[in-house]
């Protein structure tokens, strides 16, 4: 059986996510993501309509993957399967899916998103969205079957997903987090990934980008301690803004269950937000909106802010848009006066992480000098991440025993950290380990 895979997207490089798998005259893809640093650049909003760019506009910005280096393959593509609900694994396929005559197979908070997205930017998308749960299967052709496996990310219903094939599957982990306890849904599931790798893994694809950090990812329940830490300890007749990921969804739920304990009103202020709290509500996972005012469009915006300075902003906890310090965020709105607000006293908490980019150190660095200067007490770092670090992959390659390495999702020096990890355990450079960039084909056997 021979198998092929190209690395569109992601390989050498942190985002923009897509890798197509070959087997015989079948093609599946994994992930169709935007490269968020190039496409914020392009837009200076994450989740501004991507319909006023074109294809050729994006993939010249390198902000989409480009998938023109597998037009040969192009008619030969039986599904699109996307692991979970990050603009950088599905944010290309409102633009790219059009072009292939395949299903979207995704979880039911994945395939929520993507019709907002389509819904909210007008886009209609051609392909069939097939919700599949984790543990389901679902027979591709007569040669090939698709596996959702269930494990813990930032974001929702995130699977490893799993291509059965007569000679071995191979398997795309891209993004995922071992965390045994975590503060909403079950642990990862391990028994079925001992199972895959006694039954025989011909190769495992997985994310880098944490490969040189030499620990385990902290779990979640950390990030939701330090919050509680950080939350409680706020003199009650002071303002409280959190900034977090839009996608955590998670952490949004815990930051309204906070709000409440606190006697605050939660209030998010922020597009981006709307579109993921809507996902989970449309899913029927859990509905955020029960819990918070959810606030997308500006000019609602600008007149909730000005309910809340005419009430008093102590009896609210404000969630907004800004975490990366991008230019059209809430966030830099307020600091920008564009959304009036005096930040004296203030307590502004970052629950995230930078995501590596400059142009993300240098916004952010930007508007926490801004938020320094007119008096606001800042927060960092009330964050774990939901990547895996260097010892989870290591019990996820012992787990799996896959007899071929891709690194994914990853810069150079991170796919070196990992090639020196799998060295450690025996894989050698060439043969059983293959580090791939962009537009790089390699088969395996």
């Amino acid at each position: 059986m021979d198998i092929q895979i190209a690395a569109v997207g992601g390989y050498g490089e942190v985002g923009r996510n897509m890798t197509a798998v070959k087997v015989n005259d079948s093609v599946v893809i994994f992930d169709m993501g935007l490269h968020l640093p190039n496409y914020i650049k392009l837009t200076e909003e994450e989740m501004d309509n991507t319909t006023r760019n074109s294809i050729k506009t994006l993939q010249t910005a390198n902000a989409i993957p480009l998938d023109y280096t597998i037009e040969d393959w192009r008619s030969q593509v039986i599904a699109i399967v996307t692991t979970h609900a990050h603009l950088d694994h599905l944010g290309a396929i409102p633009r790219l899916a059009k072009k292939y005559k395949a299903p979207v197979i995704c979880t039911p908070y994945s395939a929520a998103l993507l019709r907002i997205i389509c819904r909210d930017e007008k886009i209609t998308l051609p392909n069939n969205i097939i919700e599949m749960k984790a543990g389901g299967i679902k027979k591709l052709n007569k040669d090939l079957e698709m596996e959702f496996v269930h494990t813990t990310h930032s974001t929702l219903q995130t699977i490893i997903a799993v291509l059965h094939t007569h000679t071995g599957s191979i398997i795309y982990a891209n993004d995922y987090k071992l965390d045994n306890a975590p503060v909403y849904g079950n642990p990862p599931d391990y028994p079925r990934l001992k199972q895959l790798g006694d039954h025989g893994v011909l190769a495992l694809m997985q994310d880098c980008i944490y490969a040189g950090n030499p620990r385990r990812t902290p779990p979640e329940q950390e990030a939701k301690d330090k919050l509680r830490d950080i939350l409680f300890r706020i003199p009650e007749n002071e303002g409280i803004l959190v900034t977090t990921f839009a996608s955590h969804a998670v952490r949004l739920k815990t930051i309204t269950e906070f709000g409440k304990k606190l006697g605050r009103k939660v209030i998010f202020l922020s597009r981006s937000m709307e579109k993921y709290a809507m996902a989970a509500k449309d899913a029927k996972i859990f509905d955020l909106s029960q819990t918070a005012d959810v606030i997308k469009y500006a000019r609602k915006i600008r007149r909730k802010i000005a309910d809340v300075i005419k009430d008093g902003k102590h009896k609210y906890l404000l969630v907004v848009s800004g975490h990366q310090g991008e230019p059209n965020s809430t966030l830099n709105k307020m600091v920008h006066n564009i959304y009036p607000w005096n930040f004296k006293n203030d307590h502004i908490i970052f629950s995230s992480h930078i995501i590596p980019a400059e142009i993300n150190r240098k916004n952010r660095a930007t508007l926490e000098q801004n938020l320094k200067k007119i008096g606001a007490h800042i927060y960092t770092e009330a964050h774990v991440s939901g990547h895996s670090s260097r010892e989870d992959m290591r019990d996820i390659i012992n787990m799996l025993k896959p007899k071929h390495l891709i690194p994914a999702h990853g810069e150079m020096h991170m796919m070196e950290a990992f090639k020196s990890l799998s060295e450690e355990m025996g894989y050698k450079e060439g043969k059983t380990l293959h580090l791939i960039l962009n537009g790089d084909r390699k088969t395996i056997k």
